[in-house]
Formats: C-alpha cells, structure tokens, sequence
C-alpha cells in the first residue's frame, strides 16, 4: 500500500514506516506534511511538530505556507497555546494579504474558525471580533454554490445566519444528528464535515457560557472515527480527554 491508503487506513505505523523511506528514495519530495499527519494520529506531537515545521520551510521557498493550520493545532495540543493562537492569526493574515494562496473550498474558512476557537477559549476579545470580521468577509464573496464551498455553511451558523438543522442538512444529508452520526461511520467526506459542524457547534455553547454544552458536542466530535485532515478532531480530543 502506499503510504498515503496506510495513513487513512489507520495503519499509523507503518505509514510512518512507508513515507521515511519514500523521502529517503525521493529526498526532493516534500512528504513532511504526511509524515506529521501520521505522527499526530499516533500523538508524537513533538514529532509532528517538527514535521510540519520543516514541510513549511520547504513549501515557503514556493511561496506556500499550507501547514499552519496543523503547527497551531499540534502546538495546541503541546499545550503552547498562546504560540497555537498566534500561529492561526498568521494564517489569517497570511490569507488577508495574498502571502498564502491555498485556503479551502471557502476561500480560508478553516483558518478563521480555529482562530475564533482560540480566542474564545483564551478570552482574547480582540482576536475574537478580529476572527468574526475576518469571517464576514469571507462571507462576503460571491460563490455559484454556497453550499459545495465547505466550510462556509458552519461559518454562516457561527455568524448566526444559519440554524444546526440546516448546516447538517448541506454537510451530511439530514437534519436529525442521530441520522448524521450513522452516516459518518462510513462515509468520510459527511464524517469531515460533521467534525467540523460538531466543533463548532461546542464552540458557539462556550461562546455563550454553556461549558456543559460544549464538552457534550466536544465529546461528540472526539468519538468520531478520526477523519484524518481536520485539526478540529484533535483539538475536541484534547477538550474532552486532555
């Protein structure tokens, strides 16, 4: 199996096992990325760390910076929160200014959201409206099918434009989260979408005071089987069972 079928196989191991000789046979491919998505599923987080540090230094040099997302993410779980905070916002900014060219299917949704998270749960006030405007103006672009540029509907939700039922229904095919969740036993794209949908969700509850709530959708996400490329899976991870 190539290393990228092991990795969303599960086989952690040996897809870690699989890219370290790929990069030894191919030393000018850039399989860093991979190799810290593989550590970070097996919770080397100083490892992915690493990885995904050095996957950036190689894309820099293109004028990418497509793994800071991850860096803040992994930094988060090494409990380096304000580094993981600072990290998002520069992706942000990064996205603002024309220095990082890939985002998502919105345009760079995702890393709006998880600097919104951050800020909530640091209660940073500044860098929280800062991730609302930033999200707005995502908002604010015109799109043919608002409902294909994920994750722009959980970004409408977060902004109060659009209600839960409604986000699951365009993410997953039903309103009812009982139906949602069965669905993402085996289909992986409405499993990616729910992570992030669930997340979020727990996100919106803590915005308003209700930790209850969040850690109840927090726990939600994390029991999800793991989608692999949402960093949001491992931030609910370490909210539920730190």
């Amino acid at each position: 199996m190539k290393p990228k079928e092991l990795l969303f196989s599960r086989q952690y191991y040996e897809a870690v096992s699989a890219i370290k000789r790929h990069m030894n046979d191919h030393p000018n491919d850039n399989y860093y990325s991979l190799l810290g998505d593989a550590q970070l599923c097996l919770k080397h987080y100083r490892d992915a760390l690493l990885s995904y540090k050095r996957s950036q230094e190689m894309e820099q040099l293109m004028g990418s910076f497509s793994s800071l997302n991850q860096i803040g993410t992994t930094l988060w779980r090494l409990s380096q929160r304000k580094e993981a905070v600072e990290t998002w916002h520069r992706a942000v900014v990064g996205i603002q200014d024309g220095s990082i060219k890939y985002g998502d299917l919105a345009g760079g949704g995702t890393q709006g959201l998880l600097l919104w998270y951050g800020a909530i749960t640091m209660k940073n006030d500044n860098l929280r409206d800062c991730a609302l405007d930033y999200l707005r103006s995502i908002m604010k672009r015109k799109v043919y099918a608002p409902a294909i540029c994920w994750p722009r509907p959980v970004i409408s939700m977060v902004l109060g434009k659009e209600s839960l039922e409604e986000v699951l229904r365009i993410g997953n095919g039903s309103p009812v989260l009982s139906e949602c969740l069965e669905k993402a036993g085996t289909d992986l794209l409405k499993r990616r979408h729910l992570c992030q949908t669930l997340f979020y969700v727990a996100c919106l509850e803590r915005q308003t005071g209700n930790e209850g709530g969040c850690i109840e959708n927090m726990r939600l996400c994390s029991h999800l089987d793991n989608p692999i490329l949402e960093c949001e899976w491992y931030l609910a991870r370490y909210e539920y069972s730190p």
